[in-house]
């Protein structure tokens, strides 16, 4: 759903692919999540080329509606923000259009923006590797803390949850969940895979972080894909997701479906 792909040009807008899926999902009881309403990448030209900032914003509304409004009670939560901070750290990404032309309220913008759209949806921001780089990862603390104090309509944080090589330190994931639960928020994964060349690394990964994740109370799970065959990855040779080329169960399936299994067997209370 990033803005390029599904509203290339302004006014037009690629609906088959997305109205399929959605179709899709309604015929066999399943839930759908709007991803990437505005990021930092894959923005077309027509929106590029804006540089007045009130202009920018009637461009954000306009986008929304269309997407929202078509998808309304069909899509339960939206990535609004995706990707707003630096990839290594070091604060808000700058190298962003809605940053350069709005300057950092773009983010407070496309929250209100995405509440008037759609009232009834969770608002989430997503971003990416805060689960392994601790000053990122306080400064996306920083940043929500910041909008809920602010009064910004945001319902929750989406963690990209992307491992290369090593997973988050035992902890790291509960304690980032229980810090936004005090502020009211709800912590979800939105696109987990493990990227490494060993299988049994990455079995063992998959396993943990679902365990953790569920303890600490994290129910909305999502990951980039199911397949090898379609997947993409920045280490050569990886394969990050939990079926093979061929379709077949990796470890990884079975390793989240004990960790999934011994959850929902634990008593627990009222």
């Amino acid at each position: 759903m990033k803005w390029s792909f599904l509203n290339p040009t302004e006014g037009h807008y690629n609906w088959d692919t997305l109205d399929c899926l959605v179709n899709f999902a309604e015929d066999n009881d399943m839930v759908v999540k709007g991803h990437g309403l505005i990021s930092g990448c894959c923005n077309p030209d027509y929106l590029l080329n804006i540089t007045d900032p009130i202009a920018l914003r009637a461009a954000m509304t306009s986008h929304f509606k269309a997407v929202m409004h078509r998808y309304n009670g069909k899509m339960d939560r939206w990535d609004v923000v995706t990707e707003a901070l630096e990839s290594q750290g070091g604060g808000l990404s700058t190298d962003n259009n809605f940053y350069k032309v709005v300057g950092p309220g773009y983010i407070d913008d496309a929250f209100h923006i995405a509440r008037a759209a759609d009232p009834g949806s969770k608002l989430f921001i997503n971003e990416n590797l805060v689960g392994s780089l601790p000053g990122k990862r306080q400064e996306l603390y920083d940043l929500v803390s910041g909008l809920v104090a602010a009064g910004v309509p945001i319902d929750g944080v989406a963690l990209q949850m992307h491992i290369t090589e090593v997973a988050p330190i035992p902890g790291v994931l509960t304690d980032m969940v229980n810090s936004y639960k005090a502020l009211g928020l709800e912590v979800t994964i939105a696109e987990m895979d493990v990227h490494t060349l060993d299988a049994a690394l990455e079995t063992d990964i998959y396993g943990a972080v679902i365990d953790e994740a569920l303890k600490a109370g994290i129910t909305d799970i999502s990951f980039w894909g199911f397949t090898d065959k379609h997947a993409y990855t920045w280490l050569p040779g990886a394969k990050p997701l939990m079926f093979d080329e061929c379709y077949n169960a990796k470890g990884a399936i079975y390793a989240t479906h004990t960790a999934l299994a011994n959850f929902v067997s634990v008593p627990r209370g009222p």
